[in-house]
C-alpha cells in the first residue's frame, strides 16, 4: 500500500467501533427493557372503580399512531412542536377538574395555594404484585370530564386545531386514546420520567437533572482536549502533501442519464420548501389567505410529509450521485442496473409518502388484527420514523445494495481512494441497519411506548448524528481532493477519525432523548455525557473548512464553488448541531424545559439543511459541472444561491425559532409545560400561547428567512433545470474540472 498504508486502517478501526457501538447499545436495551414503565392490567381507583384496562392503552397507542397525532401534537413531550402535548394537557385537566370540584374558581396552574390543595388529589400508586395503578376516586370523574373534552377538541373543533374537519367523532376511539395519554400522566407522576413534564408544584426536575449536567461539561472538556490533540497533529503531519487535481474523463452515456433523476429530485425539494412554509401559516391561521385546505393538507399531513420528504430528497440526491460517480471509482455500471437502483429509489420515495397520506386522511382502514396494514404500507405515525415498515425494508435493502457496490468498488479502485471508499460502503450499511431497526416490529406498532421511543431514537440517530455526517463528509472530502484542494493523506486521516467519532458518540448519544421517555436514570448520566461529544466532529468540520479557506490553491471557478459551498455548510451546520443543539439542548437541566419547544425547532431547521441539504445540493451542481450543462458563468450565480441559502435558515432560527423558544420557556415557567403548547382557551382569561401577539409577530416575521433561503434555492435549481437539457445531450469532451 505503499504511503497509503496508514489510511488503510480507518475502514478497519470505523468497521470495528461500528460493531462495538451496536453491541453497547444491545447491552444496554437488555436492561433498558427489563426496566420499563408497566403497563397496568388495569387503572383503578381506591374505592375499585376502573378507568381503563391495558387492552385499551395499548389500543390508544395504535390509534394514536394511526391517526398521525403524533405528527401534530406530542406524548411526553416527544412528537410535533405545535399541537398540544396530551400528556401534561390531561394532567392540567383533572387540576381543572379538581379545582372546579374543590370550588377554587378563580385556579391558574402558579396559583401555589390552589395547588397545594389539588396536589394530595394526584397521588397514583403502583401495585406490582397485581399489576394495578391506583388512583383517588375523583380522577374517576375527572375521566369523562377529559373524554368530552378530547372529543370535542378532536371533533366539532378540529379544523379549529389544524386538523380536518371532524377529524375523530368515534367515541370509543377517543376513549382508548384517552387510555393511552392518562397511561402516560401517571408514569409521570409515578417517576418514571425523571418528572417530566414541568408542572408547577407537582413535577419539577430532580437533582440527576443537575448532577447530570455537571457531569456532560467535564467529559466534553476532557474528550475535546483529547481529540483536538489529534486533530491538529494529523494536521502537522500531512499539511504540506502536495495537493494535485485529478483529471476524470467525460462522463459516458449512462452517467448522463442519471440527470433524469435530478429533475424529480428538485422538484421534491421546492414541494418539502413550500410544505415548511405552510406549516408555519398554521400555527397562526387554519387557513391559507381565506383558502382553506385541511380536509386535503391538515397539519399533521403536512408535517409528516415535509419532514418525510426532505430525508427522501437527499437519501435519493446520494443514490443517483453514487449512481453517477462509481464509474470514475472503476466500477462499471449497464444502462439497466443503473436506471434500476435509481428508479427503484424514487418510486420507493413516491410510494412512502403516498402511504402516509393515505394513512393520516384515514383512507386506508384500521385492521383490528395482529397484522397492521396501516402499519405496514401507510405510515407508521412516529415522529420522524413515520415510513409504513415494508417501504423502510425496501430502502434498506437498497441502501445495502449500494454498500456493496462501493465496497466492490474499493477493491479495483486507486489506492490513495480506496479507504475513503472502504468508509463510504461501511457507513451506508450502518445507516442501512440503523433503517431496519425503524421497521421493526414490521406488522404491527411496538405495544409500550418507551421501548417504541428506544428504537425511534436510534434509527433517526443512524441517519442524522452517526451515518450521513462520515457519508457526507466522505464525499465532500473526495470532492475537494479530485478538485485538488485537500491533500488525499491529510483528507483520509481527517475522515476517518471523523467517521469514528461520529459513530462511536452518534448511536450512544442517542440517549440525550431517552431523559423523559421512561428509560431508566443511567440513561439521563450516559446520554449527557456522551451526546455533547457528538457536536465535536461537526465542531472540527468548521476547522477544517477555514483552514482549507486559508491554505489556498483556489484556480479555478469550479474549485472556488466547491470550497466555498463546502466552507458554508460546514459553519452553518456546525453552528447549528453544536452550539444551537449540543450548547442548548443537551444539558438535562436545560433540556427539561427547552425539549419540544420551538428552540429545538431552530436545533433542526439550522443543523440539518445545512450540514445535509447544501451539501446534497452541491452534488446537483458537480453532477451537472461535470456533463457540462452549466459552465464557469453560472457558477457565480450558484455561489451567490448557497450564501442565500445558509442566510435563510439563519434568519429563521435567529428571527422567529429561537426567540419563541425563549418565549416558551418564560411561559414554561410561569404556567407548566402544557401552556406553551395551547392553542385553545382552556382556562377563561387567560390567552393560549398561540394566540399571544408576540407569538404571532414572531411566526409572520419567519417569511423573511423563508423567502431568503427560498430565493437561493430558486437561483441553484433553476440553473441546472434550465441547462438540464445540454448536460444529458452533450457529446463533446467535457471541460476538465482543474
Amino acid at each position: 500500500m505503499g504511503e497509503y498504508e496508514a489510511g488503510s486502517r480507518w475502514p478497519i478501526a470505523l468497521a470495528v467501533v461500528t460493531i462495538l457501538a451496536y453491541l453497547i447499545w444491545a447491552g444496554a436495551s437488555v436492561y433498558t427493557f427489563t426496566h420499563l414503565p408497566p403497563i397496568p392490567s388495569k387503572i383503578m381507583t381506591t374505592n375499585g372503580e376502573v378507568l381503563f384496562t391495558s387492552q385499551q392503552i395499548i389500543q390508544g397507542k395504535y390509534l394514536f399512531q394511526k391517526y398521525g397525532l403524533m405528527d401534530y401534537g406530542s406524548i411526553l413531550g416527544f412528537g410535533a412542536y405545535f399541537g398540544i402535548d396530551f400528556t401534561s394537557y390531561t394532567i392540567q385537566l383533572w387540576e381543572d377538574y379538581i379545582a372546579s370540584t374543590l370550588g377554587l374558581k378563580s385556579f391558574l396552574p402558579n396559583n401555589t395555594t390552589a395547588i397545594l390543595l389539588i396536589k394530595p388529589y394526584l397521588n397514583v400508586t403502583y401495585d406490582k404484585a397485581n399489576n394495578v395503578m391506583i388512583v383517588n376516586p375523583i380522577l374517576y370523574n375527572a375521566t369523562e370530564y377529559v373524554i368530552n373534552y378530547y372529543a370535542n377538541y378532536l371533533g366539532n373543533e378540529s379544523m379549529q386545531n389544524r386538523l380536518p374537519p371532524h377529524y375523530i367523532t368515534n367515541t370509543t376511539v377517543v376513549t382508548d386514546l384517552t387510555a393511552y395519554w392518562t397511561w402516560s400522566a401517571l408514569i409521570a407522576l409515578l417517576g418514571y420520567t425523571n418528572d417530566y413534564p414541568y408542572v408547577p408544584g407537582i413535577l419539577k426536575p430532580t437533582t440527576n437533572a443537575y448532577f447530570a449536567s455537571d457531569l456532560m461539561i467535564f467529559a466534553f472538556a476532557i474528550g475535546l482536549f483529547i481529540m483536538a490533540s489529534y486533530v491538529i497533529i494529523a494536521l502537522i503531519k500531512y499539511w504540506h502533501d502536495p495537493a494535485t487535481p485529478i483529471q476524470l474523463p467525460e462522463p459516458n452515456e449512462i452517467q448522463r442519464s442519471t440527470l433524469w433523476g435530478l429533475l424529480i429530485v428538485i422538484l421534491g425539494a421546492a414541494v418539502q420548501g413550500l410544505l415548511g412554509t405552510y406549516l408555519m401559516h398554521l400555527y397562526a391561521s387554519p387557513s391559507l389567505y381565506g383558502l382553506n385546505l385541511l380536509s386535503i393538507l391538515p397539519f399533521n399531513v403536512a408535517r409528516a410529509l415535509h419532514y418525510t420528504l426532505a430525508l427522501l430528497w437527499i437519501a435519493d440526491t446520494w443514490v443517483i450521485f453514487s449512481l453517477f460517480i462509481l464509474p470514475y471509482l472503476g466500477l462499471k455500471l449497464s444502462k439497466s442496473q443503473t436506471w434500476g437502483i435509481m428508479t427503484a429509489s424514487i418510486v420507493v420515495s413516491v410510494l412512502t409518502l403516498l402511504g402516509i397520506w393515505l394513512n393520516y386522511l384515514q383512507v386506508i382502514p384500521y385492521s383490528s388484527g395482529t397484522v397492521q396494514l396501516w402499519f405496514m404500507f401507510g405510515g407508521q405515525g412516529r415522529d420522524v420514523v413515520t415510513q409504513g415498515t415494508v417501504y423502510l425494508l425496501l430502502l434498506a435493502a437498497l441502501v445495502f445494495y449500494l454498500s456493496y457496490l462501493f465496497l466492490k468498488a474499493s477493491r479495483i479502485t486507486t489506492p490513495a481512494l480506496r479507504p475513503l471508499t472502504r468508509i463510504l460502503s461501511i457507513g451506508l450499511a450502518g445507516n442501512a441497519f440503523g433503517i431496519v431497526l425503524g421497521a421493526l416490529p414490521i406488522i404491527h406498532p411496538w405495544v409500550n411506548f418507551t421501548m417504541d421511543e428506544y428504537f425511534r431514537w436510534i434509527t433517526i440517530h443512524a441517519f442524522v448524528e452517526s451515518f450521513w455526517p462520515m457519508i457526507i463528509t466522505t464525499i465532500l472530502v473526495i470532492l475537494l481532493i479530485i478538485a485538488g484542494l485537500l491533500p488525499i493523506r491529510l483528507g483520509t486521516a481527517l475522515v476517518g477519525f471523523d467517521a469514528v467519532l461520529d459513530v462511536a458518540t452518534g448511536l450512544i448519544g442517542t440517549g440525550h432523548h431517552y431523559y423523559w421517555g421512561g428509560q431508566p436514570m443511567f440513561w439521563l448520566y450516559l446520554g449527557s455525557t456522551v451526546s455533547l461529544l457528538e457536536a465535536v466532529p461537526l465542531g472540527f468540520a468548521i476547522v477544517y473548512a477555514l483552514l482549507l479557506w486559508m491554505r489556498g490553491g483556489v484556480r479555478t471557478e469550479f474549485q472556488r464553488t466547491i470550497l466555498q459551498v463546502v466552507l458554508i455548510a460546514a459553519v452553518g451546520g456546525g453552528i447549528g448541531a453544536a452550539a444551537f443543539g449540543g450548547g442548548i439542548l443537551n444539558a438535562p437541566i436545560l433540556n427539561y424545559f427547552l425539549h419540544d419547544s420551538q428552540a429545538t425547532m431552530a436545533h433542526a431547521h439550522v443543523a440539518f439543511p445545512l450540514a445535509f441539504g447544501l451539501p446534497s445540493i452541491l452534488l446537483w451542481v458537480v453532477m451537472a459541472y461535470l456533463t457540462g450543462a452549466i459552465r464557469d458563468v453560472h457558477l457565480r450565480f450558484i455561489r451567490l444561491g448557497a450564501l442565500l441559502y445558509g442566510i435563510g435558515f439563519y434568519l429563521q432560527a435567529l428571527v422567529t425559532l429561537l426567540p419563541l423558544g425563549f418565549l416558551q420557556y418564560f411561559y414554561e415557567l410561569k404556567y407548566g409545560f402544557w401552556y406553551i403548547k395551547s392553542l385553545d382557551p382552556l382556562i377563561p382569561g387567560l390567552t393560549p400561547f398561540w394566540q399571544l401577539p408576540l407569538a404571532l409577530d414572531l411566526i409572520w416575521l419567519r417569511m423573511i428567512g423563508d423567502l431568503t433561503a427560498a430565493a437561493g434555492f430558486a437561483v441553484i435549481g433553476l440553473i441546472i433545470l434550465l441547462t438540464f437539457r445540454r448536460g444529458v445531450i452533450v457529446k463533446k469532451a467535457t471541460e476538465a474540472i482543474a
